[in-house]
């Protein structure tokens, strides 16, 4: 009976499962990041193991990272400061518009690391070592650190910031780290389901698909700073459109690159307000759905990056769609995407399964088309604690030799450590 009712529970109802501390979280553990302790709730109300967002969790960034249906001052536990008097407003243009900020700091760190690397010997075709084998304990813990800054600034501006104060890059032997990074997003929401941002990352193309795996990123173009409309005419289809800067550092035109990307998606949680559907795995949110999403990407000559940019030639068009999906604890993606200057398919496919809510399970496959070496990978993540994990990543090229065919290329394997606060 218990088993039928659980079955019946819709997404709507996990604010009220979340509030409470999951079963393997402390009472602490349940107040981070800084929306956490914002609505005094668990990471699992938006995050199916953090930073991975679920159905809530898209729903909440969806409406400007507010809780959906109109409910943000009710759910909100900490008070906002008041940055002047109500009837400024009625006095306005005589007087300053009055604001207010959160009345608490809207920190949360992010702290990560490898814990231990290995890496096959590369060779050349003869035989001979390029590298010698490694196995060796990894960067460490406290080796790559984010800081998050996210809150609502009145009824309708809101903010999403993420800075690396450390960026770690693996070298044969060591670690160094590099310049530092930063991405974010000033969010003008203008009634809910129209929302302007400006600012780079956090969007559909640069934050990945929303699901726990797939990732439109890998298979379009990357991009700088620009401008983003989003637009949810209904609860089960989203459209994004944007103009942005190029992904290398000559490029200087806000319309290096435009998009334009759809979702539609068929059961499950609304992408506006978060409700709706049947939970497939109720204690980490993931609804019961299949979503279609399909991007129309256009750069600018000698602006794009990566595997878009092969030698002198620079890609212009890219096509890609997808599909993803979740029923009951499993989960699976497949994305395509067609490059009209280089004539070549990028594929990436993922599959993943919540063994336990604490315990999660994925296999990736991708092939890209510069170097033309497909790979494949397994990971086992664990959750400590809602907050605190360890995570297990074996990577396997397809093909014995690079492009090049110069020398071969190496399994690997890492084992990281992350926790937030």
């Amino acid at each position: 009976m218990m088993e039928r009712f659980m079955r019946k529970l819709t997404v709507a109802s996990i604010a009220s499962v979340c509030m409470v501390p999951m079963l393997f979280a402390s009472q602490d553990a349940s107040a981070i990041p800084s929306f956490a302790r914002k609505y005094g709730t668990s990471c699992y109300t938006c995050h199916s193991g953090f930073p991975n967002r679920n159905a809530f969790g898209e729903a909440f960034k969806n409406n400007g990272y507010r809780w959906p249906g109109g409910e943000d001052e009710d759910k909100s536990k900490q008070e906002q400061l008041k940055m002047g008097a109500d009837g400024w407003k009625k006095t306005f243009p005589e007087s300053p518009w009055p604001a207010e900020i959160p009345g608490y700091a809207p920190i949360a760190i992010w702290v990560r690391g490898n814990l231990v690397d290995y890496s096959d010997a590369v060779k050349t075709p003869a035989g001979a070592n390029i590298t010698n084998q490694k196995f060796q304990w990894g960067n460490g813990i406290f080796n790559n650190a984010t800081i998050f800054f996210g809150g609502t600034m009145g009824d309708n501006l809101s903010a999403f910031v993420q800075y690396s104060p450390l960026a770690p890059t693996a070298t044969a032997q060591s670690t160094t780290t590099v310049s530092t990074n930063t991405t974010g997003q000033l969010v003008w929401n203008f009634k809910p389901g129209l929302k302007l941002g400006f600012g780079n990352g956090f969007s559909d193309l640069s934050f990945g698909n929303q699901t726990n795996i797939g990732s439109v990123s890998s298979l379009v173009p990357t991009f700088g700073t620009g401008a983003e409309l989003v637009y949810i005419p209904k609860d089960y289809f989203k459209l994004t459109a944007g103009i942005a800067q190029g992904g290398v550092a000559t490029a200087n035109s806000m319309a290096d690159s435009k998009y334009v990307r759809g979702k539609y998606k068929i059961g499950g949680a609304g992408l506006l307000s978060g409700a709706g559907g049947t939970y497939g795995n109720e204690f980490v949110g993931l609804d019961n759905n299949i979503t279609f999403g399909a991007t129309a990407f256009q750069a600018a000559p000698g602006t794009a990056t990566g595997s878009f940019a092969i030698g002198s030639r620079t890609e212009r068009f890219v096509y890609e769609a997808d599909v993803t999906g979740n029923y009951g604890s499993f989960m699976g993606s497949f994305g395509v995407s067609r490059s009209t200057t280089l004539s070549k398919n990028n594929l990436r496919g993922d599959v993943g399964y919540f063994f336990y809510p604490w315990l999660k399970g994925t296999a990736s496959y991708i092939s890209m088309q510069d170097a033309l070496q497909p790979s494949v990978a397994f990971a086992l993540a664990t959750h400590l604690r809602a907050n605190a994990s360890l995570t297990a990543t074996y990577s396997h090229s397809t093909r014995e030799f690079n492009t090049a065919r110069t020398q071969t290329n190496p399994n690997t394997f890492t084992l990281a450590g992350a926790f937030a606060f």
